[in-house]
């Protein structure tokens, strides 16, 4: 009779334990399938105004992944202790990588300026770029943002390299020639212009490397 009732007591105990297992494990893959869903949503959060001007610079991407570089060097998606994203990875509805968004800061005519621009997936040609901090001259320096149709010319501007594959910098020309990575002048912004020039080639030497050789990982493996 005791044997039975401790047989019994065993057993229950036994059964208790492994539907507490069970239960363990169910919430961990509902945590791990909530913080999945959530993820696109959390990103977005933290992208915030710089995240908007990602989207508008890679086309075809819906959401992103967002990065930073540590201080060895190293690049790790962000978290709640980074304050300002440094690298958007787009994606599209599929999950498939597009392009990255790069952000660049530099000083101006009057006052730093803050950008972002779009590179395509082959990272040889520019797919677009927004200045989203500025306090250049209005009517002059302010054209960085205003001037719609220059601003738009970011969207085919082709990056060129030398017989060793080494990043060549975009040049500031009148009648600037698109495909041989040259970026328009403005009369009256010369500045202004020059300073968005040499924002985007800083980050391009920066970042162009890491993108070569790591782009399909930071992308989560998939590319359109």
């Amino acid at each position: 009779m005791t044997d039975d009732n401790g047989r019994s007591g065993i057993g229950s105990v036994l059964r208790i334990q492994g539907v507490l297992v069970s239960i363990a494990l169910v919430a961990g893959l509902a945590i791990a399938a909530v913080h999945e869903w959530t993820r696109p949503m959390v990103m977005a959060q933290r992208g915030g105004l710089l995240g908007d001007a990602a989207l508008q610079v890679m086309p075809g991407a819906t959401t992103y992944r967002i990065y930073v570089r540590g201080a060895d060097g190293s690049v790790r998606l962000m978290g709640d202790g980074d304050e300002t994203p440094e690298l958007f990875i787009g994606l599209d509805e599929q999950g498939r990588a597009v392009g990255a968004a790069i952000v660049g800061s530099g000083m101006g005519y009057a006052d730093v300026i803050q950008l972002v621009f779009g590179l395509d997936a082959s990272g040889e040609r520019l797919t677009g770029m927004r200045v989203v901090a500025s306090r250049e001259t209005p009517g002059l320096g302010s054209v960085i943002v205003d001037d719609h149709d220059w601003v738009a010319t970011f969207e085919r501007i082709h990056l060129r390299f030398d017989e060793d594959r080494e990043l060549r910098n975009l040049r500031v020309r009148s009648n600037a020639r698109h495909e041989d990575g040259e970026v328009d002048a403005i009369s009256g912004a010369t500045v202004s212009v020059v300073s968005v020039t040499r924002i985007i080639n800083q980050s391009l030497a920066e970042w162009l490397p890491t993108l070569r050789e790591q782009f399909d990982e930071l992308a989560g493996g998939g590319r359109g």
